[in-house]
């Protein structure tokens, strides 16, 4: 008797995702995209800060070593060049002439009084979030001046600051308010005399060091100000009724 092999084939059903479904992933994958990349850029930003706060001491220990050397004098806060007179500036750029090539240079930067005591490190002068064609990013404080002994309370004596300016390098010392006229007001950017510029990139505020070597972040709390820090308005616009004002102006004083 003849048998009969019967083979059975087994089928393998292969199932992929349908359209619904890819969909519905997409979507969740989208919201948790979204839910992280603010916490993302708010991580990059408090490290871009932390770095800054990093530049700022290290300078700060450069301004006070100098100080040490020098029989406590400071360094001029300006930023021309030196010369037989004294004039110890933490950096020397030199005059706003047509002429003058040296200005934003690292020769500008490495004839300054603090350049030995940095390490030669041109890094510490730069700050990351600072997106201008600047070689510094930091201004001294123009009341910080003469010697340690004049410095009174100085854990609100503001020294390094995050600035700017429309010149082509951040030109003189920083004091960007006019403290003489009634009420207060800040300076133009477009002062021959006083180009200093307050910033607002550390979200919307910006980083200082004191003369006790603490370091702080202002938030700039009206919101005129940070607009004015980005060349959006003028400064007679930005002046009226302003809290920063007062609150620059008691650490500059």
């Amino acid at each position: 008797m003849a048998r009969q092999r019967r083979t059975a084939g087994v089928k393998v059903a292969l199932s992929g995702f349908t359209l619904v479904e890819l969909l519905v992933v997409i979507s969740i994958v989208s919201m948790m995209m979204s839910i992280l990349l603010p916490s993302l850029g708010k991580a990059r930003e408090a490290g871009k800060r932390v770095d800054c706060f990093s530049n700022m001491r290290q300078l700060m220990f450069a301004w006070s070593f100098y100080s040490m050397d020098n029989e406590d004098r400071v360094c001029s806060p300006g930023t021309l060049w030196n010369d037989s007179q004294g004039n110890n500036h933490w950096v020397a750029d030199g005059p706003d002439w047509p002429s003058n090539d040296v200005g934003n240079t690292e020769q500008a930067v490495a004839d300054g009084v603090l350049w030995p005591y940095t390490e030669e490190t041109l890094g510490l002068y730069k700050c990351k979030c600072d997106r201008s064609g600047f070689l510094r990013s930091y201004s001294i404080s123009a009341t910080i001046n003469w010697s340690l002994d004049t410095i009174k309370g100085p854990s609100r004596r503001m020294v390094f600051i995050d600035a700017s300016s429309s010149w082509k390098w951040i030109h003189n010392p920083y004091f960007p308010v006019n403290c003489c006229s009634k009420p207060p007001k800040w300076w133009s950017w477009n002062d021959p005399k006083h180009r200093q510029q307050i910033t607002a990139r550390h979200s919307g505020g910006c980083n200082m060091s004191f003369a006790d070597f603490h370091c702080e972040h202002w938030r700039w709390k009206d919101p005129r100000t940070v607009k004015f820090a980005n060349r959006e308005i003028s400064a007679a616009e930005a002046s009226d009724d302003n809290p920063d004002i007062e609150r620059l102006l008691d650490v500059l004083r």
